[in-house]
């Protein structure tokens, strides 16, 4: 009688192990890969969100320079680019100056430390909340759009004029700058994601490998709407722009 090659028990589970070791390391990064891609996805519809709604509301209102946007953060500046801006946003909630539409707890910065300042609390903003789950918070940086921050003094971030701060994810964890946290500048020609080649922030926000800073992350918001990637929580990409 021919005999059967067959697994012994020993061998079997050996198999069951290595396969066990595997979908341990494999399965993780698959699920972060996948939960990136969404929060990726979620920033660029956030951004165009906000870019049609400028548009359409310079086109009712005219050029932002000639808007009154008040003096440098100030309330009543960030609540005049909220009014002018919500009716070209499909809101889920409005709170404006009031408290709420921003997660309570505290942020982290890219690499962990406690974030430079709360969105929720800070008083310079007016915020809502979109109705793909966004929070948003704008902020004015002053009539008639002189703040520079361009390096070269040139560009198009050489004419700010305030900036919406987004949780692309709304409470919902990490609740970390360069992840679900980033600004996007309001600037004479449109609205720009922070960060980039030319972007100098007066507030020391940065997009870096490994820096443990407080204002370490927001703008890492021009890597993920240019690469479609968060690259830079992994490696140095700063000669990569």
């Amino acid at each position: 009688m021919k005999k059967i090659k067959s697994f012994t028990l020993a061998e079997v589970l050996i198999t069951l192990v290595i396969i066990g070791i595997i979908a341990a390391i494999t399965v993780p990064v698959i699920v972060n890969k996948y939960q990136e891609r969404i929060l990726v996805e979620r920033l660029k519809q956030t951004y165009s969100i906000f870019s049609q709604a400028y548009l359409m509301a310079v086109r009712d209102n005219g050029a932002i320079e000639d808007w009154d946007l008040g003096t440098k953060d100030s309330q009543a500046g960030a609540k005049k680019i909220y009014d002018i801006l919500k009716p070209y946003l499909n809101k889920a909630k409005e709170c404006e100056t009031d408290s709420g539409c921003f997660y309570s707890g505290t942020y982290k910065s890219l690499f962990g430390s406690q974030y430079a300042w709360q969105p929720s609390t800070h008083n310079v903003y007016s915020r809502g909340v979109l109705a793909n789950g966004t929070t948003f918070a704008t902020w004015s940086a002053g009539s008639g759009c002189k703040t520079n921050m361009s390096i070269s003094g040139t560009g198009k971030y050489s004419h700010a004029c305030g900036a919406i701060h987004v949780d692309i994810n709304g409470d919902k964890a990490p609740n970390k700058a360069g992840v679900d946290y980033f600004s996007l500048l309001i600037a004479r020609d449109g609205i720009l994601p922070s960060g980039g080649k030319d972007y100098k922030s007066p507030y020391n926000l940065k997009c870096k490998y490994q820096d443990t800073s407080n204002t370490n992350g927001e703008a890492c918001a021009y890597w993920v709407i240019a690469k479609g990637n968060m690259d830079y929580r992994r490696r140095d990409i700063s000669n990569q722009y």
